[in-house]
């Protein structure tokens, strides 16, 4: 073999010893007691690397040159961010199959190759590798033992192929080796491999070597066997920082890393380094090290890892992408720019639409190279650096249009539109008829541009390196001061991060925190890092704290959605430790043919599948999740082949590899996440960061019970704070032709921001227990997890009949046995499904809630009053606000007592939705009398004349749903459960006549009127006419009766009432009573 060096050097067999020597490591199964946390020190991992350390210094010493460096690269080979292969198994595979000589055709010797994760395979390519080349005769004649540094050589010239190396990798390989291809690399590179240097070298390349260091034991080759025998942690892998101490007992190579965070120059700085020299300083060119954040799981557990400190500033967390700027001034004042990711990639030439920004910043004068698109012309103001500087930053999208920060998704189109080199990517002509659709803040395509007011900015948050001086041993209040002395502030385009200081000597600090953090949510904030003001950079003492909302169990947003795939992820399954017959992501979609159905249920549902999710199941869940896809016969989806046999059709998301199965009956899954974002290319909201909380069987709840994607997509609107579509135009026509009529608040409006601010403040009371009585105990509760289950009213979406055979295949109809308005009570998610602002808002203004009595569920009516209605006491009827069979005061009094009641608790996106959606002009109660009552001064309140929702007028109101079984909701009307109060909803004509006191029995003694919604569409089968002759007979009879002055009366409503347009209107009693079709008594 030709090789680029002639020196022995290190065997590349002697670092596969240390591999199979890790690989020997027994795990610890489930069944067994496991081992207490211990330091890295003590793991079997450590001590066989500096076993294998100890031997390399004997048997090699003194070492070669760049053996650190080698080392390490090849352990740790997704640290390796210079050299990109661009190859992952797929295509390595097809190189491997010509290079070995072997065929990939089936019963080929090279078929395990292209099947190397197959359900029967390990999940390995290069134990497979070593498998096919044991069977050849290709290694045999081999006689030369290849070196560590020959191999690293090859694989930098490999690397040299690859667009996306870095340029000092290419560039070493563009003149000495111009023709060679990468096939003729990898024939060198496995010319002279055993089969365990081939895995292991297969590995590298492949940027994993966790297959292989840590394999699956043989016994765990069957999912169940895999999830329930062993867990994740079975075996402690060994760590980079683990490694660096093993290597170097002095701790110097590890103090090198902080300050230079790239394996590669720190191992080469510690090489280099003699004895007594002092450690080098941060340098430009070279990533720093980015603290670790301790999540944050509520106000008080954040300050406790804040213990000692005097001050803490709570830093809001923008929404974006990390940027470390290294900036150097040469000779001439000019500067040289160089930017490093959160993950340490050189981003410099992706983010070349900053670079004016940051010499701005600086008061820098622009490089004559510089683009200025996108950018304001220089400033013209005084250098404020001589030499080198380092700046941290978050770069966010900026929309000129809103005045501020614009969703995370944003960034993607502005990278790509203003990058240099390979990641350029240009936009697509856009035809004329959708140019303002694209331009559009309110369009749904993820890679609009807003017309160009949309640019990429920086929001700075610390300096590390100021003229060549490190500041990392400088405490964070220093270093914010400076770097605000440095910087020029460009209102839109370079922006300090706010803060808010805590001080810790006073006896409740936790107050204030809750109400900073409490206030970034409103404002739709990513969440807060809390940062002691002494705390030197990257210090163990007093470590970053991140506060998200998801963060805190049970505060992420909620949704249910449909499971209609499966697959075998490589990464998850390493986490995870299972082979691939275990299947690790699912891929969830949401019904978009949902109005197309409810008009002809014979078509066949078209779910859109819009992302996957491996997270959140506990491992006896997820072998739980396995068992049922495996045993409900899924469909296999093959590459090139059509899907045949599936009861739905779908679109699949443009970033989504297809799943390995399609399911031939969808599941209802439960999922909750960190707000809502999209993926490139495309056009709907995804939940962001998914985690999995519960899959339903479909005997427990139907998949038809999920979010439409219509809904799903009005929910993500509301939590990222984006009007409703239209709500300009509309906002316009009021102004231009109804001047004195309001227009509807946005999402965004002032009064709802407050609102939210206190709802939030509340709850984190509640995480850190100093709630003082102010939430209920099922509110309390619910803190803990994710939403109680609760089955789904959603039964009036199932179609019934002969016409419905697709949603039965599916497993979406109950059958004749599911009743109209049977109390299946939704998810806490999809209560929030309607687009209406009126779904539950009783009670959230109340400014002085009392303590609420226990938790009770809001019963349907009992059964008896459906069939025997005159024995039934209408005084017994439960209370809307909590289902209790007591006495009760008047209905605005009790709603005063609890305004957080049991039955109408919400979770997660829902509190903070039905919070977001209350009206400015809404009042903290609903009127339920037009009676006057006296105001503070004495005067006379009409409340009646006072703004209301139709859900608060329905609060203490006794409600029948009129519509025949089985009838589908269209998607213009809210879901009734969205609006009418679960304890208020009745099933039949005979319970809202109990209620209001048209029988012999007096009326329900918190029933202030009976409403019925009633389908005025369908006047010519009768269903209207009917009623109300019903109606008109019983009031004629009861005319006759002397008790006829104590009854309630009883309005008709038609169900265009719950249509969406309509529930967004705020309306007085008076005006919603004057819409009644009639009203009886």
């Amino acid at each position: 073999m030709t090789t680029p060096s002639g020196e022995a050097g290190i065997p590349l067999s002697f670092f596969v010893e240390l591999v199979n020597a890790i690989a020997k490591i027994k795990p610890h199964r489930a069944s067994e007691k496991q081992p207490p946390d211990t330091r890295y020190l003590d793991t079997p991992a450590y001590k066989t690397f500096k076993r294998w350390v100890a031997a390399l210094y004997d048997r090699h010493s003194p070492i070669p040159p760049d053996t650190t460096t080698i080392v390490f690269r090849f352990l740790f080979p997704e640290e390796d961010g210079r050299r990109k292969f661009g190859m992952q198994e797929a295509h390595l595979a097809q190189h491997l199959v010509r290079v070995l000589g072997v065929s990939s055709a089936t019963d080929g010797r090279g078929e395990r190759l292209k099947n190397w994760n197959d359900e029967g395979a390990i999940g390995c390519l290069g134990d497979e590798v070593s498998a096919v080349m044991a069977a050849t005769d290709h290694s045999q004649a081999s006689t030369t033992a290849v070196s560590l540094n020959q191999i690293d050589a090859l694989l930098t010239e490999l690397a040299s192929k690859c667009a996306f190396s870095d340029h000092s990798v290419r560039a070493s390989f563009s003149v000495a080796a111009p023709g060679r291809t990468r096939e003729a690399i990898l024939t060198s590179i496995y010319a002279s491999l055993t089969p365990a240097e081939g895995a292991v070298v297969t590995q590298i390349i492949l940027k994993d070597l966790r297959p292989l260091l840590y394999p699956l034991p043989l016994s765990a080759t069957h999912y169940t066997a895999a999830l329930l025998q062993y867990k994740s942690n079975a075996v402690t892998m060994l760590t980079k920082e683990a490694a660096m101490h093993a290597w170097d007992r002095t701790g110097r190579m590890s103090l090198i890393f902080k300050s230079r965070a790239n394996l590669e120059d720190a191992a080469r700085t510690f090489e280099s380094l003699k004895a007594g020299e002092s450690l080098p300083a941060p340098a430009f060119g070279i990533p720093v090290q980015i603290p670790k954040c301790v999540k944050g799981q509520g106000a008080a557990q954040a300050l406790r890892v804040m213990k000692g400190a005097d001050k803490v500033w709570v830093e809001t967390k923008y929404d974006g992408e990390r940027a470390q700027i290294h900036v150097r001034v040469d000779e001439d004042g000019l500067p040289c720019i160089k930017i490093f990711s959160k993950s340490g990639r050189d981003s410099t030439l992706d983010r070349a639409g900053v670079h004016g920004i940051i010499c701005d910043a600086l008061g820098l004068p622009r490089p004559s190279s510089m683009s200025a698109g996108g950018v304001r012309p220089s400033t013209g103001m005084e250098p404020s650096i001589t030499k080198d500087v380092i700046l941290e930053a978050e770069m966010v999208a900026f929309s000129e249009t809103l005045g501020r920060i614009d969703e995370f998704w944003r960034i993607r189109s502005l990278i790509a539109s203003t990058a240099i080199g390979v990641r350029h990517r240009t936009p697509l002509p856009v035809l004329s008829s959708t140019q303002d659709m694209m331009n559009s803040q309110q369009s749904l395509v993820s890679n609009g541009s807003d017309g160009g007011t949309r640019h990429l900015a920086l929001v700075f948050f610390d300096i590390l390196l100021l003229n060549g001086v490190s500041l990392l041993s400088i405490p964070y209040a220093e270093r914010r001061n400076i770097l605000e002395r440095t910087l020029h502030l460009s209102p839109g385009y370079a922006m300090f991060a706010e803060r808010t200081c805590i001080d810790m000597r006073h006896t409740d600090a936790e107050e204030p925190l809750r109400r900073a953090f409490a206030s970034l949510i409103a404002d739709r904030q990513e969440g807060a890092v809390l940062k002691a003001d002494a705390a030197t950079y990257n210090e163990r003492r007093w470590p970053w704290v991140k506060l998200k909302r998801d963060y805190i169990s049970g505060h992420g947003d909620t949704v249910d959605l449909v499971l209609v795939g499966a697959s075998w992820e490589k990464d998850r399954a390493r986490e995870l430790r299972v082979p691939p017959a275990a299947y690790t992501t699912f891929y969830f979609a949401a019904l978009a043919n949902a109005d197309m159905i409810s008009t002809d249920p014979s078509h066949k549902p078209c779910f859109e599948v819009i992302f996957n999710s491996s997270y959140g199941l506990s491992r006896e869940g997820l072998e739980e999740l396995n068992f049922m896809i495996k045993s409900s016969d899924p469909i296999p989806c093959r590459p090139q082949q059509a899907i045949e046999g599936l009861p739905y059709i779908y679109n699949l998301s443009p970033r989504l590899s297809p799943p390995a199965v399609f399911l031939q009956r969808p599941l209802l899954a439960e999922l909750f996440g960190a707000g809502f974002t999209k993926a490139q290319g495309n056009m709907f909201y995804e939940l962001r960061f998914p985690r999995i909380f519960k899959i339903y069987r479909p005997s427990d709840r139907p998949w038809v019970d999920g979010t439409s994607l219509a809904e799903f997509q009005h929910i993500a609107r509301e939590v990222v704070g984006r009007d409703r579509p239209g709500k300009a135009e509309d906002d316009w026509v009021k102004r231009t032709f109804r001047p004195d009529e309001p227009t509807s608040p946005g999402v965004r409006c002032p009064r709802k921001r407050k609102q939210v601010e206190t709802l939030w403040v509340e709850k984190l009371e509640v995480v850190d227990g100093k709630a003082s009585g102010r939430g209920s105990p099922t509110k309390r509760a619910r803190i803990q997890g994710p939403a109680p289950t609760r089955k789904s009213a959603k039964t009036e979406n199932v179609a019934q009949g002969q016409n419905a055979e697709n949603l039965y295949r599916l497993g979406g109809a109950k059958g004749p046995s599911v009743r109209l308005g049977s109390s299946r009570l939704g998810s806490v998610t999809n209560v929030a499904a309607s687009h209406s602002p009126l779904r539950q808002t009783s009670g959230l203004t109340t400014s002085s809630p009392s303590p609420s009595p226990s938790p009770s569920p809001s019963p349907s009516p009992p059964s008896a009053l459906e069939h025997n209605p005159a024995h039934q006491s209408a005084a017994y009827l439960p209370h809307p606000a909590n289902g209790l069979k007591t006495p009760q005061s008047s209905p605005r009094q009790a709603v005063l007592q609890d305004p957080f009641p049991p039955s109408k608790q919400s979770h997660g996106v829902i509190q903070r939705m039905a919070t977001e959606a209350i009206s400015d002009d809404s009042p903290a109660l609903p009127p339920s009398t037009s009676k006057p009552r006296s105001g503070k001064d004495g005067s006379q309140v009409v409340l009646s004349a006072i703004p209301s929702t139709l859900h608060q007028y329905l609060q203490d109101s006794v409600v029948w749903m009129a519509r025949p079984s089985g009838t589908p909701r269209p998607l213009w009307r809210a879901p009734s459960h969205a609006v009418i109060p679960t304890g208020s909803h009745v099933n039949t004509l005979d319970a809202v006549a109990v209620a209001c006191g048209w029988v012999d029995v007096g009326p329900c003694h918190w029933a202030r009127r009976g409403v019925i919604f009633i389908d005025d569409s369908e006047c010519d089968q009768g269903c209207v006419p009917q009623v109300l002759a019903e109606l008109a007979k019983r009031r004629a009879v009861l005319s006759d009766e002397d008790n006829a002055g104590n009854v309630r009366p009883i309005l008709v409503f038609s169900t265009k009432m719950l249509a969406y347009d309509v529930l967004d209107r705020a309306l007085t009693v008076e005006d919603l009573e004057a819409r009644a079709i009639c009203r009886f008594g």
